[in-house]
């Protein structure tokens, strides 16, 4: 019987407050030896009515019920440990039968327990305690209600994997599979209490679950050396590598983003160690994925098979959150389509229980990115939940003075300046407020007001003669750069934020304290930073874009500064000389002031680091740093994605008008650049779909606009015509000077 995945449940309802977190007295006995299996045999009488399985693990479970997987992958996700754990939901009556019912559940370490053996890559040291499970089953049969609960009355031992890290690999021994028959398992010992942290709670998983979203084959497969071969999906992501074994075989299994210039892997982004598997079958061939593990990836090295592999006996399958994508984007550009497929593919290879980076070597939930570059993630799925989730765990990190750490939940600290960045910590500001805009619900402003109030509270009190001095400023994903201008110049917008969200949550006296914070906060960076002849601290791209954006020069200054900041991009040939922090700012900034033609060429450049660098050398997701493959950073990292958002609001024209909550009030306002003659993109917003998809036909510009319910659209064409339009289809035609359009076609 297959389980029928949309009866999977969410509920509030947690498991039986009597049942007991436990373990197999096998691996308690030896908790770094394989890893462990608990079940439970259990009666049913007639056929089922309803029955309801409520589990939580820490850290990774597999929950099974008579021999069929009931979990997703990779569950329950990530939390404190330390405070919480949280219970998944599923409606198993299918899967029982009348007579004798086994439920086992396999745990893995993930995070709650992340040690390494020899000299495996692990990035983060953790010992919370014990693997355990705390579930309970209740189900309706002839007899009446039933409910079973993890107890001594369960059973234990240890399973075929053997050894597992969240980054480092896993080891799997089918040799040493267990037996679910139920006279087997009555004969294994007891389980024991597990010691887990103490006063931990069980919460409700608020989140969609992990799941295989694409399955790649294999495109190719090389021997490099004697018994050796390496296979090539053809693009980068995360997720599990599945492969079909023969019988009595142990095979290692090397993942890798890059290749060296002899065609073998090069493994030097998956962290500052090995990282492997290795897997041997027992008398019969064995399917096999990671169990309690996933990687990044593109390259696969095999190694110990009796015979080359062929293609078909090797698959990649795509793991990411099973969120609603929300959005497309083209162009008549291949490039503009290409740059939003590789930033697509980097969101998605983070997109698990938290937004990550780096997923073959750290899989860290920081939170910088979260902000920095919002709207492409808003743009391409539904993040409401996933975000709101990441929001409880950033309240929950956060200490008595209110410091907030670079990542969440913060299992195993940073030192300095790593731990304390305000970029980071600032996401319990900005990003309520971007999910409030984009979502219209107010709950999630109200949820994080007072956090938010503490963390700038503790930035204004650890300046240093009125600036902040210490984290990564406009990180690059190689040096700290700029750092009191940039932390200072965020934080004075952060504080124009606060001040927005108390004024909606109705604290007018606490909107005019923040608001003259901002003001004088301000002033001193303009006093520090802002010189005579309109340049900005060095004189920077980064500098300048960062304070034009976070308010630091007026208005009569800015038209300037905007020019002056062309200026230098166009001198240096369009090369992007900046880090995450600067580049959400200069997109937003040239965006804002029509720069659209600037905007365009930095897609394009190709013969130094930036985005056309980044394809022109192969990269298949975008990349940490500008120079893309070239460089041994991570080949899946979304934060420099923000011209995604270009490619929505302006080459399509897709804007929230700027008093707009919610999408109900629209802006339509598309920019044909950069020789486009036709661009499209579509949203899903909360009430339905809204797109823009216009055509250039020499001097005429045809544009096709869909409103959905319960909006309200203004129209901006590019001769300067305004329509205002509700709900439905519309067409639009204009004319564009001839001598613009040929213009246009051109560059």
């Amino acid at each position: 019987m297959t389980l029928d995945r949309s009866k999977l449940m969410t509920s509030t309802h947690a498991p039986d407050v009597r049942a007991e977190w436990i373990i197999s007295a096998a691996w308690k006995a030896a908790p770094d030896g394989p890893l462990p299996v608990v079940a439970a045999v259990f009666p049913v009488v007639g056929p089922p009515q309803r029955a309801v399985l409520r589990i939580a693990g820490l850290g990774v479970f597999i929950a099974s019920v008579n021999g069929q997987v009931v979990s997703d992958p990779l569950e329950p996700g990530y939390s404190d440990y330390s405070r919480r754990a949280e219970f998944c939901t599923y409606d198993v009556t299918a899967l029982l039968r009348p007579g004798d019912n086994v439920i086992t559940v396999e745990l893995g370490p993930g995070c709650y327990r992340s040690k390494t053996i020899d000299d495996r890559w692990a990035k983060i040291a953790t010992d919370y305690g014990d693997l355990g499970t705390c579930a309970t089953l209740d189900w309706i049969d002839a007899g009446g209600t039933n409910l079973l609960r993890t107890d001594a009355s369960w059973h234990g031992t240890t399973g075929p994997v053997t050894w597992s890290n969240w980054v480092g690999g896993e080891d799997y021994d089918a040799t040493s599979a267990f037996d679910t028959d139920t006279a087997v398992v009555l004969t294994w010992p007891p389980a024991v209490t597990a010691q887990v942290p103490d006063g931990i709670r069980l919460c409700p998983k608020t989140i969609p679950p992990v799941r295989v979203v694409e399955r790649l084959p294999a495109l190719d497969v090389r021997e490099t050396q004697p018994g050796v071969h390496v296979v090539d999906f053809g693009v980068n992501f995360a997720g599990w590598i599945e492969l079909d074994l023969p019988p009595r075989t142990e095979v290692r299994l090397r993942p890798a983003e890059l290749l060296d210039a002899e065609g073998n892997i090069d493994p030097v982004t998956q962290g500052w160690g090995p990282v492997y598997h290795t897997v041997r079958t027992a008398d019969a061939g064995l399917t096999w994925h990671p169990r309690f593990a996933y990687n990044g990836l593109r390259y696969l090295e095999l190694s110990g098979l009796p015979e080359p592999p062929s293609a078909e006996s090797v698959r990649g399958l795509v793991l990411a959150a099973d969120t609603e994508p929300t959005g497309t984007f083209a162009a008549s550009d291949r490039r503009l389509s290409d740059l939003h497929r590789i930033i697509r593919r980097a969101i998605t290879s983070n997109m698990y229980s938290m937004f990550t980076d780096c997923p073959q070597r750290e899989k860290l939930g920081y939170l910088e990115q979260l902000h920095l570059v919002f709207p492409i993630l808003r743009w391409n799925y539904d993040v409401k939940a996933l975000l709101e989730n990441s929001l409880r765990i950033t309240r929950e990190a956060q200490e008595p003075t209110g410091h907030l750490p670079l990542y969440v939940p913060e299992w195993d600290p940073f030192p300095d300046p790593w731990r304390g960045d305000v970029n980071f910590g600032l996401a319990i500001v900005f990003l309520p407020w971007q999910l409030y805009r984009s979502y219209a619900d107010e709950t999630v402003l109200a949820d994080n007001y007072a956090a938010a109030g503490r963390y700038v509270e503790y930035l204004l009190a650890s300046r240093d003669d009125g600036l902040v001095t210490y984290g990564l400023g406009d990180w690059n994903g190689r040096d700290p750069r700029f750092v009191p201008l940039v932390a200072t110049a965020t934080l004075a917008r952060a504080l124009g934020v606060l001040a927005a969200i108390a004024a909606v949550l109705g604290k007018e006296d606490e909107q005019r304290s923040w608001t003259a914070v901002q003001g004088r906060l301000t002033a001193l960076l303009r006093g520090e930073f802002v010189h005579l002849d309109g340049t900005v601290g060095t004189g920077s791209v980064a500098e300048l874009a960062v304070a034009i954006n976070s308010g630091v020069l007026t208005e009569a200054e800015i038209p300037a500064a905007v020019q002056r900041l062309e200026d230098l991009i166009v001198a240096d040939c369009y090369y992007l000389d900046v880090g995450e922090v600067a580049m959400a700012a200069l997109v937003e900034v040239l965006a804002e002031h029509d720069r659209h033609e600037t905007v365009y060429r930095l897609t394009h450049g190709d013969d130094r680091p930036g985005y056309g660098y980044m394809l022109k050398h192969g990269a298949t997701s975008l990349t940490e740093t500008w120079d893309g493959p070239t460089f041994g950073f991570s080949q899946n990292h979304f934060m420099n994605g923000a011209i995604d958002d270009w490619f929505f609001a302006h080459v399509a024209g897709l804007q929230q008008a700027a008093d707009d909550i919610g999408f109900r009030k629209v802006v339509i306002r598309p920019r044909p650049c950069g020789g486009l003659t036709r661009a499209s993109a579509d949203y899903r917003t909360t009430t339905g779909i809204l797109r823009s998809a216009w055509v250039l036909d020499g001097s005429t510009f045809t544009l096709d606009v869909a409103v959905p319910p319960e909006t309200i659209a203004t129209v901006v064409l590019p001769d300067g015509a305004v329509r205002q339009v509700a709900e439905g289809s519309h067409l639009f035609k204009s004319s564009i000077d001839e001598e613009d359009a040929a213009d246009v076609v051109k560059r």
